[in-house]
C-alpha cells in the first residue's frame, strides 16, 4: 500500500474543490453540526474561507507564473519560436522606469595599452567576451592603441599566447559607463561631429522583413555594422531574423511596440501631442520592446529609439528620456530635398515622393556636394522592409558603400557618433 502526500497547495485545493462540487444541502448540515459543536464561529468561518481564497489565488498566480518561465525554457532551448513569442509577448505588461541621475555623462573614452613580453608571444586583446585584435610582440613590446570604451559595462581581457599555444592572462580591466542624463537624452540626435568622415547606415524594421535578409547579407558581405530600430511588432513576427542581427553585431534601436502615431503631423503639419499619447503610453510601447528583444536575444536593446513617422517633439522626448531611451533622427540639409532620409518606403511611382532606386543612390551620393564638410556626420534612413514590386532602393546598397568609402568614409554605428 502507498502513501501519497500532495503537500499544502494540494490539500487547499482538493478541500476547495470539495466545497464546490457539494450539494447546499450537505454544506447546510455541515454548517449546523460546526456550529453546535462550537467548533467555529460566523466569523471565524467567514476570515477562514477568506484566507483560503487568498492561498487560491496565490496558487494561480504560481502556475501562471510557471507557464511562461516554461516558454521562455523552451524558448531558450530552440523550441518553436513564433508561439513561444507570442506567449510572452502577453505576459509583458508594465515595467519599471529607470530615472536616470541628475549629472553630466561621458561622450567619449579610448585608452593605450602598453605592455613587455617574452619573444614570439601573440598577445590578445578581448573585450567582454570577444576578441578584438591579437599582435605579435615586437622586440618583446607590444601596444594596443585607442581601444573604445562602449557604454555600460566594460571587461578587457589581454592575454600572452605561447608558441605550444599555452595562455596566460596579462591583466584584466573593468570599465563601467554610466547612463546618459535626462537632459542629454531629451536631445534629438540626427548629425554626428561634422569634422569627423563618418556616416551611419541606419534602418528602420515596422512589420515588413522582405528587404531584411538581403541587407543584412550585403552588410557582412561588405563588412559594414549598421544600426537597426525594430518594432515589437517586428520582433514578435521575425524572432528568427532579429537573432541573426543581434549574432552579427548590429546596433538594434527602438522603434516602439505598434507603430503609432504620436503628434499631429499627419492633420496639420504641426508636431502636437496627440491627446491620447501619454507618458505611461511612449513608455510602455519603448519598454514592452525592449523586454520582448532581451527575452528573445538574451541581449539588452540599445538605449535608442525612432520615432514612428519621425513624429516627436520635446515633450515626447523627454518621457522617453525618463526610461533611458534617446531620440536618433536622420541628417536634413538646409532645404526639404537635400536630406538623408530616402523615401525607400513609397511604393506609388505616380506619388511625387517616389524615387527610383538610382534616384535614391545618387541621392545619398550628392548629399553634402556643395558643402565643405560634405555629407560628414550623417545618418542615413531606409527600411528592412518594401512594398514596392520591383526597383528596390536596397539592390543599390553595395555601389552606395562601396562610393562612400572610395570618398574616404567611414560606415559607422550611431552609437559611434554620440
Amino acid at each position: 500500500m502507498h502513501h501519497i502526500y500532495c503537500g499544502w497547495k494540494c490539500i487547499i485545493l482538493n478541500f476547495v474543490n470539495f466545497a464546490v462540487s457539494k450539494s447546499l444541502r450537505k454544506v447546510r448540515v455541515w454548517y449546523r453540526f460546526i456550529r453546535r459543536k462550537k467548533i467555529i464561529t460566523p466569523r471565524n468561518l467567514i476570515e477562514a474561507f477568506l484566507v483560503i481564497l487568498i492561498f487560491y489565488n496565490i496558487i494561480l498566480v504560481h502556475r501562471n507564473q510557471q507557464q511562461v518561465n516554461e516558454l521562455i525554457r523552451l524558448q531558450e532551448q530552440n523550441a518553436p519560436i513564433d508561439t513561444s513569442v507570442n506567449e510572452i509577448a502577453r505576459h509583458i505588461d508594465t515595467l519599471t522606469v529607470f530615472q536616470p541621475p541628475p549629472t553630466s555623462m561621458i561622450v567619449r573614452n579610448r585608452f593605450d595599452i602598453e605592455g613587455e613580453t617574452e619573444e614570439n608571444r601573440v598577445i590578445t586583446l578581448s573585450a567582454n567576451g570577444k576578441l578584438q585584435q591579437a599582435i605579435l610582440a615586437k622586440g618583446r613590446r607590444f601596444y594596443f592603441e585607442d581601444v573604445v570604451v562602449k557604454n555600460g559595462q566594460n571587461h578587457f581581457v589581454i592575454r600572452s599566447i605561447s608558441e605550444d599555444g599555452n595562455s596566460v592572462i596579462l591583466e584584466e580591466i573593468e570599465f563601467k559607463y554610466g547612463r546618459p542624463t535626462r537632459s542629454i537624452l531629451v536631445r534629438d540626435f540626427s548629425r554626428g561631429s561634422i569634422n569627423e568622415r563618418k556616416i551611419a547606415l541606419t534602418f528602420d524594421g515596422g512589420y515588413l522583413d522582405n528587404a531584411a535578409h538581403d541587407i543584412l547579407d550585403i552588410l557582412k558581405q561588405e563588412n559594414v555594422k549598421a544600426t537597426l530600430f525594430l518594432t515589437g511588432i517586428f520582433i514578435r513576427k521575425y524572432p528568427e531574423l532579429v537573432k541573426r542581427m543581434a549574432d552579427e553585431d548590429h546596433v538594434i534601436g527602438n522603434h516602439t511596440w505598434t507603430h503609432p502615431h504620436l503628434t499631429s503631423f499627419a492633420q496639420n503639419s504641426r508636431h502636437e501631442t496627440l491627446a491620447h499619447i501619454t507618458a505611461e503610453v511612449v513608455q510602455q510601447e519603448l519598454l514592452r520592446t525592449a523586454e520582448l528583444f532581451r527575452r528573445v536575444t538574451g541581449r539588452e536593446m540599445a538605449p535608442l529609439w525612432r520615432a514612428p513617422y519621425g513624429e516627436h517633439n520635446p515633450e515626447i522626448r523627454r518621457w522617453a528620456a525618463d526610461v533611458g531611451f534617446r531620440h536618433i533622427g536622420w541628417t536634413m540639409g538646409k532645404n526639404g530635398e537635400d536630406r538623408m532620409d530616402t523615401m525607400d518606403w513609397v511604393a506609388d511611382k505616380d506619388s511625387p515622393a517616389y524615387y527610383t532606386a538610382e534616384e535614391i543612390a545618387e541621392k545619398i551620393l550628392s548629399f553634402g556636394s556643395e558643402s565643405k564638410t560634405g555629407a560628414n556626420g550623417s545618418i542615413i534612413l531606409m527600411h528592412l522592409g518594401s512594398e514596392r514590386d520591383d526597383d528596390y532602393p536596397h539592390l543599390k546598397l553595395p555601389m552606395v558603400i562601396d562610393q562612400l568609402k572610395k570618398r574616404g568614409y567611414e560606415l559607422v554605428t550611431v552609437p559611434e557618433m554620440l
